[in-house]
């Protein structure tokens, strides 16, 4: 029976993750599942260079935060100021960042499953 759960849950999970933000079926671009372990450099810098970098590196430092290396991203992970600001409440309120449309699904799982991995250097 936990194995028929698990299951479905997996079906669901990665069905997100074949959406765009527009919620229309696209290529992925979560290569990892958040139950494994996961890659800052392979998951994590991607994320973050695709969607936060053009307002949060060291010319464009909106709000005076610069996430564009390691350091800066794992501090902004451990403080929980990078889930925090990309999270989707069920409540159904926007996310904070990025600006215009959130994260997709498996993303925002990748993000929330690194922290609590600890946000390695991996």
């Amino acid at each position: 029976m936990l194995g028929g759960f698990l299951l479905a849950f997996l079906v669901f999970f990665l069905s997100g993750c074949l959406q765009d933000k527009e919620g229309n079926i696209a290529p992925s671009t979560c290569s990892t599942s958040p139950l494994s372990t996961v890659s800052f450099s392979r998951d994590i810098y991607p994320i973050i260079k695709n969607n936060c970098l053009s307002c949060h590196d060291a010319k464009n430092h909106y709000g005076g935060i610069v996430i564009e290396n390691y350091t800066q991203i794992s501090e902004s992970s451990k403080s929980g100021e990078l889930y925090q600001s990309v999270y989707f409440p069920p409540s159904g309120n926007p996310p904070y960042m990025p600006k215009g449309a959130s994260l997709l699904k498996c993303e925002i799982a990748l993000i929330e499953a690194w922290a609590k991995q600890g946000s390695l250097n991996n």
